[in-house]
């Protein structure tokens, strides 16, 4: 079984660094995570969707952004995602930019190897995730984004699981499975 994981926001933490990057950029106040309540960031209070993608070109272009990010799983759990890894059972597909003043794919693979995977694969895209999972042959899709995970439940035959996140939340699809931790994860490849 061949598993691919997207990276922010599933073993990544990126949505509290980029809103404090957003604070620091636009000099507004402490922007709750919980106020974010999708990742388009239409309708909120204080975002609009020009700071968004301002700021995110802005990160796209910073080695260090990504660099630079805290792990969302517990050594265990590397642990696990490594025996996979080690066994050509794993990759990892991100919608990250490439950039020709340095090296993404080098960066999101020490990133990777810092914490736990041995040889990381990691496949780059900024067209459909559906796609690449449908050429890779991917057969459990994870994500947090709930564009990518309809796209892939309703274009492929991956079984897609979404870890529960506060944007996310509404998001309802009968092909896409919910996780509340990385160990359900693990449950469905036991």
């Amino acid at each position: 079984m061949l598993v691919g994981l997207d990276i922010d926001g599933v073993v990544a933490d990126f949505l509290s660094p980029f809103l404090r990057f957003v604070e620091k950029k636009t000099g507004n106040g402490p922007i709750p995570a919980e106020t974010i309540t999708d990742l388009s960031f239409k309708g909120h209070p204080v975002l609009t969707e020009a700071i968004v993608e301002e700021c995110m070109v802005a990160v796209s272009y910073d080695p260090d952004f990504w660099h630079h990010l805290s792990p969302l799983l517990a050594p265990a759990e590397w642990e696990a995602l490594d025996a996979l890894s080690r066994q050509g059972e794993l990759v990892f597909l991100t919608h990250r930019y490439e950039r020709e003043s340095y090296d993404i794919h080098q960066v999101t693979s020490d990133w990777l190897r810092k914490h736990g995977i041995s040889k990381p694969v990691v496949h780059f895209t900024q067209e459909s995730k559906a796609k690449l999972v449908e050429d890779l042959r991917v057969n459990l899709f994870v994500d947090d984004r709930q564009e990518n995970c309809q796209e892939v439940a309703e274009r492929t035959q991956a079984t897609v699981i979404m870890p529960h996140r506060l944007y996310n939340q509404s998001f309802i699809h009968p092909r896409v499975k919910r996780i509340k931790n990385f160990n359900e994860l693990l449950g469905y490849l036991r």
